[in-house]
Protein backbone atom coordinates (compact mmCIF):
# COMPACT_ATOMS: atom_id res chain seq x y z
CA UNK A 1 0.00 0.00 0.00
CA UNK A 2 1.33 3.40 -0.80
CA UNK A 3 2.06 5.61 1.96
CA UNK A 4 0.63 8.96 0.39
CA UNK A 5 2.44 12.43 0.70
CA UNK A 6 0.48 15.44 2.75
CA UNK A 7 0.79 17.64 -0.48
CA UNK A 8 -0.04 20.73 1.49
CA UNK A 9 2.60 19.87 3.51
CA UNK A 10 5.32 20.18 0.41
CA UNK A 11 6.80 23.77 -0.70
CA UNK A 12 6.29 24.74 -4.11
CA UNK A 13 10.15 23.44 -5.03
CA UNK A 14 9.79 19.92 -2.71
CA UNK A 15 6.71 19.66 -4.56
CA UNK A 16 8.23 19.95 -8.11
CA UNK A 17 11.18 17.29 -6.96
CA UNK A 18 8.39 14.79 -5.76
CA UNK A 19 6.50 15.61 -9.13
CA UNK A 20 9.95 15.29 -11.27
CA UNK A 21 10.48 12.05 -9.39
CA UNK A 22 7.18 10.40 -10.77
CA UNK A 23 7.74 11.61 -13.74
CA UNK A 24 5.69 14.26 -14.27
CA UNK A 25 6.65 17.68 -15.57
CA UNK A 26 7.88 20.35 -12.47
CA UNK A 27 6.93 23.16 -13.74
CA UNK A 28 2.90 21.98 -13.06
CA UNK A 29 4.15 22.22 -8.92
CA UNK A 30 3.04 25.90 -10.05
CA UNK A 31 -0.12 25.09 -11.35
CA UNK A 32 -1.00 22.78 -8.78
CA UNK A 33 -0.17 25.41 -6.05
CA UNK A 34 -2.47 27.89 -7.65
CA UNK A 35 -5.64 25.10 -7.48
CA UNK A 36 -4.91 24.73 -4.23
CA UNK A 37 -3.87 27.97 -2.56
CA UNK A 38 -5.73 30.76 -5.33
CA UNK A 39 -8.79 28.55 -6.24
CA UNK A 40 -9.39 26.68 -3.29
CA UNK A 41 -9.87 23.28 -4.90
CA UNK A 42 -11.29 20.79 -2.76
CA UNK A 43 -9.93 17.59 -4.68
CA UNK A 44 -7.67 16.49 -7.16
CA UNK A 45 -10.52 16.55 -9.96
CA UNK A 46 -11.32 20.13 -9.23
CA UNK A 47 -7.77 20.84 -10.89
CA UNK A 48 -9.10 20.64 -14.79
CA UNK A 49 -6.38 22.06 -16.76
CA UNK A 50 -4.24 18.94 -15.44
CA UNK A 51 -4.87 16.15 -17.35
CA UNK A 52 -6.67 12.91 -16.08
CA UNK A 53 -3.26 10.58 -16.56
CA UNK A 54 -1.95 13.37 -14.20
CA UNK A 55 -4.50 13.50 -11.53
CA UNK A 56 -5.08 10.31 -10.98
CA UNK A 57 -1.27 10.14 -10.44
CA UNK A 58 -1.96 12.92 -8.00
CA UNK A 59 -4.87 11.06 -5.97
CA UNK A 60 -2.29 7.81 -6.01
CA UNK A 61 0.47 9.60 -4.47
CA UNK A 62 -0.94 12.68 -2.71
CA UNK A 63 -3.35 13.23 0.40
CA UNK A 64 -5.12 16.32 0.45
CA UNK A 65 -6.50 17.06 3.56
CA UNK A 66 -9.70 18.22 4.96
CA UNK A 67 -10.69 20.05 8.42
CA UNK A 68 -14.38 20.41 8.69
CA UNK A 69 -16.34 23.70 10.31
CA UNK A 70 -18.26 22.42 13.12
CA UNK A 71 -19.59 25.53 14.45
CA UNK A 72 -18.97 29.01 13.85
CA UNK A 73 -19.90 31.91 15.77
CA UNK A 74 -20.39 35.88 14.59
CA UNK A 75 -20.34 38.66 16.55
CA UNK A 76 -22.93 40.88 16.76
CA UNK A 77 -20.98 43.38 17.69
CA UNK A 78 -18.11 44.25 15.13
CA UNK A 79 -18.81 41.10 12.82
CA UNK A 80 -16.02 39.03 13.97
CA UNK A 81 -16.79 35.29 13.20
CA UNK A 82 -15.29 32.10 15.26
CA UNK A 83 -14.58 28.83 13.74
CA UNK A 84 -14.00 25.74 15.56
CA UNK A 85 -12.61 22.78 13.19
CA UNK A 86 -12.51 19.38 13.55
CA UNK A 87 -9.41 17.98 12.37
CA UNK A 88 -8.98 14.53 10.34
CA UNK A 89 -8.04 12.73 13.85
CA UNK A 90 -11.18 14.38 15.53
CA UNK A 91 -9.08 16.66 17.45
CA UNK A 92 -10.35 20.66 17.56
CA UNK A 93 -9.00 24.12 17.56
CA UNK A 94 -10.89 27.18 16.86
CA UNK A 95 -9.85 29.43 14.69
CA UNK A 96 -11.01 33.62 14.14
CA UNK A 97 -11.77 35.78 11.32
CA UNK A 98 -11.61 39.26 12.02
CA UNK A 99 -13.38 42.02 9.37
CA UNK A 100 -12.30 45.55 8.91
CA UNK A 101 -13.24 48.50 6.60
CA UNK A 102 -9.25 48.39 4.96
CA UNK A 103 -8.30 44.91 5.77
CA UNK A 104 -8.84 41.10 6.77
CA UNK A 105 -7.20 39.17 9.19
CA UNK A 106 -7.35 36.02 10.35
CA UNK A 107 -6.20 34.87 14.15
CA UNK A 108 -4.55 31.24 13.23
CA UNK A 109 -4.34 28.43 15.59
CA UNK A 110 -0.56 26.67 15.59
CA UNK A 111 -1.54 23.35 18.27
CA UNK A 112 -4.21 21.45 19.47
CA UNK A 113 -3.98 23.06 23.19
CA UNK A 114 -0.77 24.66 24.77
CA UNK A 115 1.84 23.36 27.51
CA UNK A 116 2.60 26.94 28.59
CA UNK A 117 -0.56 27.13 30.92
CA UNK A 118 -0.91 30.95 31.19
CA UNK A 119 -3.04 31.42 34.17
CA UNK A 120 -5.29 34.26 32.41
CA UNK A 121 -5.65 32.04 29.23
CA UNK A 122 -8.50 29.73 28.38
CA UNK A 123 -6.69 27.38 26.04
CA UNK A 124 -4.59 26.48 29.18
CA UNK A 125 -6.39 24.05 31.28
CA UNK A 126 -6.98 21.94 28.59
CA UNK A 127 -2.80 21.11 28.09
CA UNK A 128 -1.02 20.34 25.13
CA UNK A 129 -2.35 17.40 22.42
CA UNK A 130 -0.03 18.02 19.85
CA UNK A 131 1.26 20.55 16.94
CA UNK A 132 -0.72 21.56 13.59
CA UNK A 133 0.64 19.87 10.91
CA UNK A 134 1.61 22.49 8.00
CA UNK A 135 -1.15 21.33 6.15
CA UNK A 136 -3.90 22.13 8.97
CA UNK A 137 -2.48 25.53 9.34
CA UNK A 138 -3.08 26.04 5.92
CA UNK A 139 -6.58 24.64 6.58
CA UNK A 140 -7.39 27.69 8.82
CA UNK A 141 -6.50 29.99 6.20
CA UNK A 142 -8.46 27.84 3.31
CA UNK A 143 -11.60 27.35 5.69
CA UNK A 144 -11.84 31.02 6.28
CA UNK A 145 -10.90 32.01 2.58
CA UNK A 146 -14.14 29.67 1.23
CA UNK A 147 -16.38 31.18 4.32
CA UNK A 148 -15.53 34.46 3.19
CA UNK A 149 -15.47 34.79 -0.64
CA UNK A 150 -16.23 38.21 -0.74
CA UNK A 151 -13.83 39.60 1.60
CA UNK A 152 -9.95 40.16 1.11
CA UNK A 153 -7.45 38.74 3.59
CA UNK A 154 -4.83 41.17 4.14
CA UNK A 155 -3.17 40.16 7.60
CA UNK A 156 -2.82 36.77 9.35
CA UNK A 157 -1.36 36.64 12.90
CA UNK A 158 -0.30 33.45 14.91
CA UNK A 159 -2.24 34.17 17.98
CA UNK A 160 -4.86 31.76 18.37
CA UNK A 161 -4.54 28.34 20.32
CA UNK A 162 -0.99 27.38 21.01
CA UNK A 163 2.68 28.51 21.17
CA UNK A 164 4.21 29.25 17.09
CA UNK A 165 7.96 29.24 18.44
CA UNK A 166 6.96 25.43 19.94
CA UNK A 167 5.75 24.50 17.08
CA UNK A 168 8.56 26.09 14.61
CA UNK A 169 9.25 24.39 11.52
CA UNK A 170 5.65 23.54 10.65
CA UNK A 171 4.71 27.09 11.38
CA UNK A 172 7.51 28.39 9.71
CA UNK A 173 7.31 26.32 6.32
CA UNK A 174 3.42 27.38 6.41
CA UNK A 175 4.38 31.30 6.63
CA UNK A 176 6.93 30.37 3.32
CA UNK A 177 3.52 29.09 1.40
CA UNK A 178 1.72 31.62 2.68
CA UNK A 179 4.14 34.10 1.27
CA UNK A 180 4.53 32.68 -1.92
CA UNK A 181 3.35 34.76 -4.78
CA UNK A 182 1.31 31.27 -6.68
CA UNK A 183 -0.12 30.74 -3.14
CA UNK A 184 -1.91 33.01 -0.85
CA UNK A 185 0.58 35.77 -2.10
CA UNK A 186 0.55 37.31 1.49
CA UNK A 187 3.51 39.73 2.50
CA UNK A 188 5.73 38.82 5.38
CA UNK A 189 5.19 41.97 6.92
CA UNK A 190 1.73 41.07 7.23
CA UNK A 191 2.26 37.96 8.88
CA UNK A 192 2.64 38.17 12.63
CA UNK A 193 4.29 35.37 15.01
CA UNK A 194 3.13 35.77 18.73
CA UNK A 195 5.36 34.00 20.99
CA UNK A 196 4.85 34.22 25.63
CA UNK A 197 9.09 34.20 25.34
CA UNK A 198 10.83 31.48 23.69
CA UNK A 199 14.04 32.41 23.83
CA UNK A 200 15.60 30.18 21.67
CA UNK A 201 12.76 30.62 19.01
CA UNK A 202 13.35 34.60 18.61
CA UNK A 203 17.00 33.97 18.48
CA UNK A 204 16.38 31.11 15.51
CA UNK A 205 13.42 33.56 14.30
CA UNK A 206 15.65 36.80 13.36
CA UNK A 207 18.29 34.31 11.11
CA UNK A 208 15.72 32.83 8.75
CA UNK A 209 15.59 36.11 6.21
CA UNK A 210 11.79 36.58 6.94
CA UNK A 211 10.27 40.44 7.42
CA UNK A 212 7.71 38.94 9.50
CA UNK A 213 6.20 40.66 12.30
CA UNK A 214 7.23 39.67 15.83
CA UNK A 215 4.85 39.71 19.15
CA UNK A 216 5.23 39.27 22.48
CA UNK A 217 3.66 38.50 24.89
CA UNK A 218 4.93 40.52 27.77
CA UNK A 219 2.27 41.26 30.65
CA UNK A 220 4.61 42.47 33.39
CA UNK A 221 7.89 43.99 33.64
CA UNK A 222 8.43 42.27 37.03
CA UNK A 223 9.35 38.92 37.46
CA UNK A 224 7.27 37.33 40.50
CA UNK A 225 4.25 39.25 38.69
CA UNK A 226 4.88 37.53 35.13
CA UNK A 227 6.14 34.42 36.31
CA UNK A 228 2.41 34.11 38.13
CA UNK A 229 0.74 35.10 35.42
CA UNK A 230 3.35 32.95 32.55
CA UNK A 231 4.97 30.74 34.26
CA UNK A 232 7.56 30.13 31.02
CA UNK A 233 9.25 33.04 32.83
CA UNK A 234 10.77 31.33 35.61
CA UNK A 235 12.93 29.51 32.60
CA UNK A 236 13.17 32.82 30.35
CA UNK A 237 13.24 35.53 33.04
CA UNK A 238 12.47 38.84 31.93
CA UNK A 239 16.42 40.43 31.79
CA UNK A 240 17.16 37.35 29.37
CA UNK A 241 13.93 37.85 27.42
CA UNK A 242 14.76 41.57 26.52
CA UNK A 243 18.36 41.17 25.98
CA UNK A 244 16.84 38.64 23.15
CA UNK A 245 14.72 41.24 21.80
CA UNK A 246 17.10 44.08 21.62
CA UNK A 247 19.47 41.03 19.72
CA UNK A 248 16.56 40.66 17.54
CA UNK A 249 15.62 44.46 16.64
CA UNK A 250 19.91 44.72 16.07
CA UNK A 251 20.04 41.90 14.07
CA UNK A 252 16.89 42.11 11.39
CA UNK A 253 15.98 45.77 11.70
CA UNK A 254 12.55 45.22 12.80
CA UNK A 255 10.63 46.63 15.20
CA UNK A 256 9.06 44.00 18.34
CA UNK A 257 5.32 44.47 19.56
CA UNK A 258 5.16 43.90 23.55
CA UNK A 259 1.69 42.62 24.11
CA UNK A 260 0.05 43.93 27.39
CA UNK A 261 -2.99 42.18 28.91
CA UNK A 262 -4.11 44.58 32.01
CA UNK A 263 -5.46 42.83 35.00
CA UNK A 264 -7.04 44.87 38.10
CA UNK A 265 -5.04 44.22 40.73
CA UNK A 266 -2.07 42.36 38.78
CA UNK A 267 -0.32 44.13 36.55
CA UNK A 268 -2.45 47.48 36.31
CA UNK A 269 -1.41 49.81 39.03
CA UNK A 270 0.92 52.56 38.44
CA UNK A 271 4.33 51.23 39.54
CA UNK A 272 3.24 48.56 37.01
CA UNK A 273 3.73 51.12 34.18
CA UNK A 274 6.65 52.75 35.72
CA UNK A 275 8.64 48.90 35.74
CA UNK A 276 7.32 48.89 31.96
CA UNK A 277 8.68 51.98 31.08
CA UNK A 278 11.98 51.59 32.54
CA UNK A 279 12.30 48.62 31.25
CA UNK A 280 11.31 49.03 27.54
CA UNK A 281 12.96 52.78 27.43
CA UNK A 282 15.81 51.30 24.95
CA UNK A 283 13.92 48.53 22.69
CA UNK A 284 13.22 49.05 19.54
CA UNK A 285 9.76 48.75 20.19
CA UNK A 286 5.56 49.21 20.81
CA UNK A 287 3.10 48.69 23.21
CA UNK A 288 -0.16 47.14 22.37
CA UNK A 289 -2.17 47.74 25.80
CA UNK A 290 -5.85 45.36 25.95
CA UNK A 291 -8.01 45.25 29.17
CA UNK A 292 -8.39 41.64 30.21
CA UNK A 293 -11.62 39.70 28.52
CA UNK A 294 -13.66 37.90 31.30
CA UNK A 295 -13.09 33.75 30.78
CA UNK A 296 -13.27 31.27 33.46
CA UNK A 297 -9.82 31.77 34.74
CA UNK A 298 -10.73 33.03 38.24
CA UNK A 299 -9.43 36.00 40.35
CA UNK A 300 -8.85 38.49 36.96
CA UNK A 301 -10.82 41.52 36.58
CA UNK A 302 -10.72 44.48 34.09
CA UNK A 303 -9.58 47.56 35.19
CA UNK A 304 -11.62 50.70 35.44
CA UNK A 305 -11.30 53.05 32.60
CA UNK A 306 -9.75 55.59 35.09
CA UNK A 307 -6.97 52.64 35.67
CA UNK A 308 -6.55 52.08 32.51
CA UNK A 309 -6.14 55.88 31.52
CA UNK A 310 -3.13 56.52 34.07
CA UNK A 311 -1.29 53.50 33.05
CA UNK A 312 -1.56 54.91 28.96
CA UNK A 313 -0.44 58.12 30.70
CA UNK A 314 2.72 57.07 32.31
CA UNK A 315 3.93 55.26 29.08
CA UNK A 316 3.17 58.12 26.81
CA UNK A 317 4.75 60.75 28.81
CA UNK A 318 7.49 58.46 28.79
CA UNK A 319 7.52 57.96 24.86
CA UNK A 320 6.86 55.08 24.27
CA UNK A 321 4.57 54.53 21.84
CA UNK A 322 1.94 52.19 23.38
CA UNK A 323 -1.71 51.88 22.00
CA UNK A 324 -4.77 50.87 23.81
CA UNK A 325 -6.39 48.32 21.55
CA UNK A 326 -9.81 47.10 21.98
CA UNK A 327 -10.60 43.13 21.21
CA UNK A 328 -12.98 42.45 19.35
CA UNK A 329 -15.05 39.06 18.95
CA UNK A 330 -15.74 39.30 22.90
CA UNK A 331 -19.47 38.59 22.82
CA UNK A 332 -18.39 34.97 21.23
CA UNK A 333 -15.26 34.66 23.20
CA UNK A 334 -12.98 35.34 20.76
CA UNK A 335 -11.32 37.84 22.21
CA UNK A 336 -7.63 37.32 23.26
CA UNK A 337 -6.83 34.55 25.99
CA UNK A 338 -10.55 33.86 25.11
CA UNK A 339 -10.08 30.91 22.22
CA UNK A 340 -10.42 26.78 24.30
CA UNK A 341 -10.02 23.29 22.41
CA UNK A 342 -13.24 21.61 22.86
CA UNK A 343 -13.88 18.14 22.89
CA UNK A 344 -16.35 15.89 21.06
Amino acid sequence: MTIKTDIKSLSKEDLGLALKELGAEAYRAKQIFKWLYVKLAKSFDDMTDIPSGMREMLKNNFHLTRMTALDSKCSKLDGTTKYLFKLEDANTVETVFLPEASRGTICLSSQVGCKYGCSFCASAPFGFVRNLKTSEILDEVIEVKLAHPKDRITNLVFMGIGEPMDNYLNVLKAIRIINDPDAFNIGARRITISTCGIIPGIERLKTEGLQVELSVSLHSAKDDVRSGLVPINKKYPIKDLIAACKDYTRDTGRVITFEYVLMKGKNSSASDSQALTDLLKKVKCKVNVISYNDTSAKGYLQPSSGEIKGFMDVLKKSGINATKRKSKGQDIDAGCGQLRISKF
